[in-house]
């Protein structure tokens, strides 16, 4: 069965060729015929990396059957550059900046003037879009987020805004512009809310979500009654990946290794399992709803 993993991210600070020996060991070990490349200038942790976006180009080129991602540099105006990259071989946008370790470096989301602009002319053009928004709700209470989102700096404390002003955004965003070809990573943190999911893929004909875990949407959708018949009902706006960093050794390769793991008995098993700790209640897709889901989703998503 063909398998695209269409979520994956280069940040680690390596050597580009050893970055094609992790994916395409990956891909080896997966069976994926390609990934989804998005780079990230946005680095909250460290500044902005305006390379990354060259770096993704190249990985693309020398990985045949993969997919690149652009990211928007803050510094210049987004809608000429957003050309430039389509222009140069890129497939899509990439946008981090719904995410709220995102929205603190900058100080503005997804809200502000300068995406509404981007939006209206990305509509208008139908370019791939790859938006991360949101974030687990335990992130913003300091009892609940886990010790990694602790780590990462997505734990969100009185001074930010709170989980809902970011659905909000997104929403908003979907409203005015609904013809948007968007795919939400994470499934935009929707996993306990399907029936607000259900709404917005109905509302926006060229939405996706891409299912790349965040584990938790895993254990919500496991404890959700309605998540066969949202799998079955949507077997055709939903994308596989796994968010994969390009430094896939040590704890890197065995992370993601469990994602593979999780995501594989969702899909895939017929009987309720523990996979790694985490409690899964698969929905046992046939073959068919596999094929869509593993690659052709994606390359829908990707034409025009």
């Amino acid at each position: 069965m063909k398998k695209i993993d269409f979520h994956v991210h280069i940040n680690s600070p390596i050597p580009i060729e050893d970055t094609v020996k992790y994916f395409n060991d990956m891909c080896k070990r997966f069976g994926y015929c390609g990934v989804g490349i998005m780079s990230t200038i946005a680095a909250s942790s460290h500044g902005d990396d305006p390379e990354c976006n060259n770096r993704a180009l190249e990985i693309k080129r020398l990985m045949p059957g993969s997919f690149a991602f652009a990211s928007l540099d803050h510094k210049r105006d987004f809608i000429s550059q957003t050309r430039e990259y389509m222009s140069s071989g890129f497939d899509g946008i990439k946008i981090l900046e719904g995410k709220p370790s995102v929205y603190r470096y900058y100080g503005y989301g997804l809200d502000c003037e300068r995406f509404d602009r981007f939006f209206e002319y990305a509509q208008d053009e139908q370019i791939p879009i790859l938006l991360h928004n949101c974030d687990p709700e335990q992130n913003w209470d300091i009892s609940r987020a886990d010790e990694r989102a602790k780590e990462k700096g997505w734990y969100y404390d009185e001074n930010m805004p709170r989980q809902q002003y970011f659905y909000q955004a997104f929403e908003n965003i979907l409203c005015k512009y609904p013809q948007l070809r968007i795919a939400v990573a994470h499934m935009g943190f929707y996993a306990d809310r399907l029936d607000i999911a259900s709404r917005l893929l109905d509302s926006c004909p060229n939405m996706y979500f891409d299912i790349t875990p965040a584990l938790i949407i895993y254990s919500q959708l496991s404890e959700n009654k309605d998540a066969p018949e949202f799998f079955r009902k949507y077997q055709d706006r939903l994308i596989y990946g796994t968010d994969a960093d390009n430094g896939l050794f040590g704890f890197a390769r065995e992370y993601n290794d469990k994602k593979v793991r999780v995501i594989t008995a969702f899909l895939e098993n017929s009987s309720p399992c523990v996979i790694d700790g985490i409690k899964i209640n698969p929905i046992a897709a046939g073959n068919s709803i596999l094929q869509k889901i593993y690659a052709q989703n994606a390359m829908n998503f990707l034409s025009k």
